[in-house]
């Protein structure tokens, strides 16, 4: 549901749990979209259109609109000389914003296998198993964001912090929990950094630590942690806001009275 844009501009979409999933808030340059994606198993299609209009802070532009998915993937994306990409191949859901990586990857893949008049079973075969790769490696990132909760105030939460959730997700957090190890498999999508976010973010911690840890000399480290949260506090200070930046870039229109400050000021 869109919704008039709002002062001042924020530079980053805000999800915010609710007792059946989540919702979104995205600031784009005229408007700002908001809307819920909840499990139908635990919230009705009228509570979830009453959920984002109590949630809502501008008015609205346009009626709400109900949307509907089932989450997946074909089993083969390339059949005979048919190719699926994008949302005719598959779609998991929308909260880390997927989809257009995915068709990138679908194109890029179908040019580097692209066939000649044989269509070798070779070249489409390896096709679909880098395809069912990338799903499965953004599968197992959102997977997490649900399943390494400590919410237990709703059916739907306690359902998703008790399921059973694929090995390679399983054998991912295991390896973090001991000594705080990511590995990224491959060309998965999301880097050692957004798994790090989620897994601390949602309260899993290391037991233990990477041995080579300790030939780090603290003496030298902790004053260089030190001058690289002072440099980036002082570039911060310097920076304009989002909505003066969208000015001069793309003739963003700032509301009559609004200034572009710095953070610092």
């Amino acid at each position: 549901m869109p919704t008039d844009r709002t002062e001042p501009v924020l530079p980053y979409t805000r999800a915010t749990a609710h007792a059946a999933g989540w919702q979104w808030r995205i600031p784009l340059q005229h408007r700002t979209g908001n809307g819920v994606v909840y499990a139908s198993r635990y919230m009705d299609d009228d509570a979830a259109e009453a959920l984002v209009l109590s949630r809502l802070d501008a008015a609205p532009t346009a009626a709400p609109r109900r949307l509907s998915f089932t989450a997946g993937r074909r089993d083969a994306m390339w059949a005979g000389n048919v190719v699926a990409i994008g949302l005719s191949g598959g779609f998991l859901e929308p909260l880390e914003s997927t989809s257009i990586h995915l068709i990138q990857q679908g194109i890029s893949k179908l040019f580097a296998l692209f066939p000649d008049r044989g269509f070798s079973p070779v070249e489409r075969d390896e096709y679909n198993r880098q395809m069912a790769d990338n799903y499965r490696s953004i599968r197992d990132f959102i997977i997490l964001h649900y399943h390494a909760t400590a919410r237990d105030d709703s059916p739907f939460w306690n359902h998703v912090r008790t399921m059973d959730v694929p090995d390679s997700l399983t054998r991912k957090i295991d390896l973090f929990r001991q000594k705080g190890r990511i590995f990224r498999y491959e060309d998965e999508l999301f880097a050692m950094p957004s798994w790090v976010a989620v897994l601390l973010g949602q309260g899993i911690e290391p037991v233990g630590y990477d041995p080579i840890a300790d030939a780090l000399d603290e003496e030298r480290l902790l004053p260089a942690i030190r001058q690289m949260r002072s440099a980036t506090a002082a570039a911060v200070a310097t920076l304009p806001q989002h909505g003066a930046v969208l000015a001069r870039t793309v003739g963003f229109t700032q509301p009559a009275g609004v200034q572009p400050p710095c953070p610092s000021g």
